[in-house]
């Protein structure tokens, strides 16, 4: 007999902890001391991505849950397992803050790089991806970089 996928599992443990990180950056959103310049206040940032992480968790729990009834053996589910990618996801991202985090890039360069890299591992150097990829890279960066600095006066590394 072919053993079931531990997914709907994996998937429901994954929502498990990131609803209780959520939940210690909710209280921790607490200490955070009221803005002098800032209508909105220097909490609401980290409160609601909070909230839409526990909202996200949650959305994913009731999926994974309601596939633990109609589980199909590994062999059915038609995926392959690739650890490099996986690999590159998660280092990509910390090198990405690490780089502006020791002052090596600024912000916008360092988005633009993140983004041309993580699109270019994930769509296998599809060319049409990779045109597209440029487009929102350079958006994301100097647009960001202008909308955070110019409209919400944040200090971003330079």
């Amino acid at each position: 007999m072919a053993s079931k996928s531990r997914t709907p599992r994996l998937d429901l443990a994954i929502c498990g902890g990131l609803t209780a990180l959520a939940v210690f950056i909710l209280m921790g959103v607490k200490d955070i001391p009221p803005p002098f310049f800032d209508p909105i206040g220097s909490a609401a940032f980290p409160k609601y991505a909070a909230y839409l992480v526990i909202a996200f968790a949650i959305a994913i729990a009731i999926r994974a849950y309601r596939s633990l009834k109609t589980e199909k053996p590994k062999e059915a589910q038609g995926f392959m397992s690739e650890p490099l990618l996986a690999l590159s996801v998660v280092l990509i991202p910390s090198l990405y803050t690490a780089s502006m985090q020791i002052g090596l890039l600024s912000y916008r360069i360092a988005t633009v790089i993140f983004i041309l890299l993580l699109t270019s591992i994930l769509a296998r150097l599809e060319k049409r991806a990779m045109i597209s990829s440029a487009i929102i890279a350079l958006v994301f960066g100097f647009g960001g970089q202008y909308l955070f600095t110019e409209v919400f006066y944040m200090d971003l590394p330079q």
